[in-house]
């Protein structure tokens, strides 16, 4: 357990090429990194709501999903050091944020949108930053878009809403980042809902469960095949790291206070499963 106390973590994200972990907190504007071998980390204080990052072809840069578009940012042991706006689709629609966001295996960026409100209008959408920087529309109607993740082949994407209750799966055209119809293979009840995802070497999608203090496991065509009980009531996303790609993170939230025992740390785990190392965002 690493105790980084944060409000809303998110985004668990491994960079083979640094041996870092980052995280965000949304609620508390902030960008976090940990080195695992010395278990020293710091955080950078953003002054933006952050809803998701993603690695850059550059080390030590960060592509993130903010509350008014896509930017990259590149930081330095002081903190932000430099901030390069891409896109800011939604700035017609005031309430919305960015939430929830993965690279392909091609290193094309996803992210949905949301009502920061939450007060149950499906004001989202889903994007796709392509590397040329054009920004597509892939579809709307979204609550509040979660799980984004790509099977090991790439072939498969994976996303869920968490308003619904739902995991999706989709065909995915790798030479054009287009996905094919989506299907559900998972729909899950109270107490808890969907939240982030990863998948492991095997195909496995492990998905982090808000509000039941529990990982599960999915085989690709939605059969459960393990849960993980956690000392966290709000677990909120997942990611292999570690320089072998066996160590499990995972972010949790004390939003309101009541996150259980460890809400607001990073919780580590090892599956006996080992992950897939990320795609950073190939930008021409």
């Amino acid at each position: 357990m690493i105790p980084v106390e944060t409000v809303l973590g998110e985004s668990p994200l491994w960079d083979q090429r640094t041996g870092l972990l980052y995280w965000i907190d949304i609620h508390g504007e902030e960008i976090g990194a940990l080195s695992v071998t010395s278990r020293r980390w710091v955080t950078c204080p953003t002054g933006r709501r952050y809803g998701s990052i993603g690695l850059t072809a550059e080390p030590g840069g960060l592509l993130a999903a903010t509350a008014s578009g896509l930017e990259i940012v590149k930081l330095t042991n002081d903190g932000i050091h430099e901030v390069l706006s891409i896109a800011t689709p939604e700035a017609h629609i005031p309430g919305n944020r960015f939430n929830d966001g993965k690279t392909d295996r091609q290193g094309r960026f996803w992210a949905g949108t949301m009502e920061d409100a939450e007060t149950g209008q499906r004001t989202g959408s889903m994007y796709r930053l392509d590397p040329d920087g054009g920004l597509t529309r892939a579809w709307g109607d979204v609550g509040i878009p979660n799980g984004l993740c790509f099977s090991p082949s790439g072939e498969t994407m994976y996303t869920a809403d968490s308003m619904d209750g739902t995991i999706w799966a989709a065909p995915y055209d790798m030479s054009t980042g287009e996905p094919g119809p989506r299907l559900p293979i998972a729909v899950i009840k109270d107490p808890g809902g969907p939240d982030g995802s990863t998948v492991d070497e095997f195909g496995g999608i492990w998905n982090a469960e808000w509000g039941s203090s529990r990982l599960v496991r999915y085989l690709p065509d939605g059969t459960v095949d393990r849960v993980l009980e956690v000392p966290a009531t709000m677990p909120t996303c997942v990611a292999f790291g570690g320089p072998n790609l066996d160590m499990m993170f995972v972010t949790t939230a004390r939003v309101g206070g009541d996150g259980g025992r460890y809400g607001g740390s990073i919780l580590v785990y090892d599956v006996g499963i080992s992950g897939i190392a990320e795609t950073p965002y190939q930008r021409v």
